[in-house]
């Protein structure tokens, strides 16, 4: 299968190559970035601002991540509407998860999430590992966040939302800089990057260093080293290659739940390697090649506290490791300024190894072929029409379409209709791996069995409002999504489903997820930033296997402000409020909190560089509310950040 899938990428590739007449290459430029309605290209794989987009996304900028005084990357989301962020630590020590509408757990995600276009959700549960990010955050160009379901694009992971990390450019990074935190809790970080090039070849090195002591009171500290190389080939007017190698390795501490779950350390380790070669005609016609590989591996090898009636306990291996290799090309198209699409295809192999839930997991195969068409019917509408074919050995051939009308009865205000179908397929986990579904001691194993893929059916309607003389924008989406055939396990709410399902991981519940949200971006000077949004979510569920109808806050509020202050320093005051809710998965009651975040640096000249001098406050009013679990108590954490660099 996956050799036939190469031969036809390769044969697309080769017609590809030429196409078109070659001019001078149109990246995605640092300008459009920044722009005042920045354009972006995960929506459809097409340039588009906001209102061309046939979904509603959500872009975070530098000066957005330095000014939410954020130190994990997962805290970043509590800026997009819709969005929740908690911590568990009972997974293999202390995990964030974030989720997009509820319906997530511990182990599970519904979400996409890239990196420069690559996938890093973890092969064997789907989910991601948000402590194993091989770069920090000032690394970070941008990130576009689609609120809604993408599988016409991204694949079938991209089931309720997708979440892309755009890096720096090599060229952005010139020079030497080193940064440093310290604070609270074994706050200890530290960075350092190098970026030089000569000719058309510009290359980054960055190396770094996370700690800390987690929650208080709980055995739950944090270790990760990580490293990443990028380089940028402009090897002529139209071609550009991107090679990056990275990796991460670091440590958990997990604290004592049980005789069978004894205090220890687990290592963990991740690397990665991306080469891209892109062709670019103009701003829209073009294509990509891409390769990558990423890695992940779990150390967890532990001996049970409870001795047996003879003999010494047996030691229990709990790791795991997950291994992927996709190949993926696109190709843009344009016929004059009415009509654009884009189309492309992957080929992915996913190998798992999980001891403790399965002796021998097959790997996983899956091809792709997607497009997308972008009609402007006249200077008032415009269609956005897109289609995923995907085939993998666990659920067969699946489709999912998308459908979006734009329609801007004024310049610069657009009314969005969007309807789309999108799939999520069991991951091998789910479908082959052997969960305990009985009581603690005496556990039960189910045999694996064949599920169906998760489905959803989104409705959107939505407004953009841009008002570019007050350099503000608002967006408020209305949605209604109907969510089938939801996958969870059986016997963690009660054996009588494992009566009723004799399979340890079924297809047995739906949801249904109404409600608005909206974001509000103001820039009034150079000098300001606002940024607000809220958001109100009905779950209607069943909820015969989890607590799906209360997975997620039914109200949250979020403001930022930002203010520069004589061209030396910065202050930022960053605010969220959300009602109470219970995640899914082995969790408790979590209660409606109200918390405070505040950042104020200085920057100066010295030594012929630019330093600059932080601190920041997270929980600044010490509000004890609890994450995910009643011992994961949240505490006032304070850091101070110390940063210089010498540009070239």
């Amino acid at each position: 299968m996956v050799r036939a899938g190469i031969a036809w990428i390769a044969c697309a590739l080769c017609s590809a190559a030429g196409t078109g007449v070659p001019c001078q290459a149109q990246e995605l430029s640092e300008r459009e970035f920044v722009a005042e309605f920045p354009t972006v290209l995960s929506a459809s794989g097409l340039r588009q601002d906001a209102s061309e987009t046939p979904q509603a996304i959500t872009v975070i900028d530098q000066a957005m991540i330095k000014a939410s005084g954020a130190r994990e990357f997962a805290e970043l989301f509590r800026l997009v509407p819709g969005f929740t962020v908690s911590y568990v630590t009972y997974v293999k020590g202390l995990q964030p998860i974030v989720s997009y509408h509820g319906l997530g757990r511990e182990f599970f995600s519904r979400l996409q999430v890239l990196i420069d276009g690559r996938s890093i959700n973890n092969g064997t549960l789907g989910g991601v590992d948000w402590s194993e990010f091989p770069f920090a955050l000032e690394d970070i160009d941008h990130i576009e966040v689609i609120r809604g379901p993408s599988n016409a694009t991204h694949g079938i992971g991209a089931f309720l939302a997708t979440i892309n990390f755009i890096t720096k450019h090599a060229v952005q990074e010139r020079g030497a800089e080193a940064t440093a935190d310290a604070g609270n809790e074994g706050i200890r970080d530290g960075s350092a990057r190098f970026g030089s090039g000569f000719g058309q070849f510009d290359y980054r090195l960055v190396a770094g260093h996370r700690a800390d002591g987690g929650f208080a009171n709980i055995a739950d500290g944090r270790t990760r080293n990580y490293a990443t190389a990028r380089a940028d080939w402009q090897i002529g007017p139209v071609d550009n290659l991107l090679m990056q190698v990275g990796g991460t390795d670091g440590s958990n501490d997990v604290s004592f739940r049980g005789v069978n779950d004894p205090q220890r350390t687990v290592d963990l380790s991740t690397g990665y390697a991306q080469l891209k070669w892109s062709r670019s005609f103009d701003a829209d016609n073009g294509w990509y090649a891409q390769l990558y590989y990423y890695h992940f591996r779990l150390s967890d090898l532990f001996q049970p506290q409870l001795l047996p009636p003879v003999g010494v306990p047996q030691l229990i291996d709990g790791g795991s490791t997950a291994r992927r290799t996709d190949l993926e090309i696109q190709q843009n198209f344009s016929t004059g300024t009415s009509l654009r699409w884009v189309w492309g295809g992957s080929v992915r192999e996913d190998l798992t190894d999980v001891p403790l839930l399965s002796a021998s997991i097959s790997p996983l195969y899956v091809e792709r072929l997607f497009g997308h068409v972008e009609w402007r019917a006249s200077e008032s509408l415009l269609a956005n029409v897109g289609l995923m074919v995907e085939d993998n050995r666990l659920s067969g051939t699946d489709l999912a379409p998308q459908l979006a009308l734009n329609w801007s009865p004024a310049a610069n205000q657009t009314i969005r209709f969007n309807l789309s179908r999108a799939l999520r397929t069991p991951t091998v986990i789910e479908n082959q791996g052997k969960f305990a579904v009985g009581p603690p001691g005496t556990p039960r194993y189910g045999p694996p069995g064949d599920l169906l893929p998760e489905t959803i059916l989104s409705r959107e309607i939505s407004y953009v409002g841009q008002w570019p003389e007050q350099h503000a924008t608002l967006d408020v989406k209305l949605f209604d999504d109907d969510v089938n055939e939801l996958i969870d396990l059986i016997g963690t709410r009660n054996d009588s489903a494992a009566q009723a399902f004799p399979k340890n991981a079924v297809n047995g519940d739906a949801a249904r997820e109404r409600g608005v949200e909206g974001q509000f971006v103001w820039r009034p000077s150079d000098a300001t930033m606002v940024l607000a949004s809220a958001s109100y979510l009905n779950i209607s569920s069943a909820d015969l296997l989890d607590n799906y109808s209360t997975s997620a806050p039914r109200t949250s509020v979020h403001l930022l402000l930002s203010h520069r202050f004589a061209d030396t320093w910065d202050a930022s005051v960053n605010v969220q409020q959300q009602s109470g809710f219970r995640a899914a998965g082995y969790s408790e009651p979590q209660r409606a909190f109200c918390r405070f975040d505040a950042r104020v640096a200085r920057q100066f000249r010295i030594f012929g560089g630019e330093a600059e001098v932080a601190l920041t406050a997270q929980n600044l009013f010490d509000d004890h509310y609890t994450e995910y679990r009643h011992d994961d108590v949240a505490e006032r954490l304070f850091w101070l950040t110390v940063s210089f660099g010498l540009q070239k």
